[in-house]
């Protein structure tokens, strides 16, 4: 589902990058529905959300021009923040199955 979820994401952002010339107040929405909607996943239960919550504030930060990011550099930051939720999923996993033993 997460992989999926990813693949969509960036399904769009590529169509959105490609097809239509974006300006920075749409980016900045989808950024902060992003992130917003990453922090009340990690809100529900923690290791979930984090990715998105990752992209969103490189999507908002992108969009107001406090970093430079080209589209493989986004396809990268993609792929670290999917990184970094399932490396905290399997830390989170790990400890849970710790304490049940």
């Amino acid at each position: 589902m997460f992989w999926g979820v990813i693949l969509v994401t960036a399904g769009v952002f590529i169509l959105l990058s490609v097809v239509f010339s974006i300006t920075s107040p749409v980016w900045l929405i989808f950024g902060a529905i992003a992130l917003a909607g990453g922090i009340i996943s990690m809100i529900k239960s923690f290791p979930n959300g984090v990715g998105l919550a990752i992209l969103g504030g490189l999507i908002v930060a992108q969009s107001l021009d406090y970093i430079k990011m080209g589209f493989w550099e986004f396809v990268v930051a993609i792929i670290a923040a999917g990184l970094i939720e399932i490396g905290l999923k399997f830390i989170i996993s790990g400890k849970r199955k710790r304490e049940w033993n």
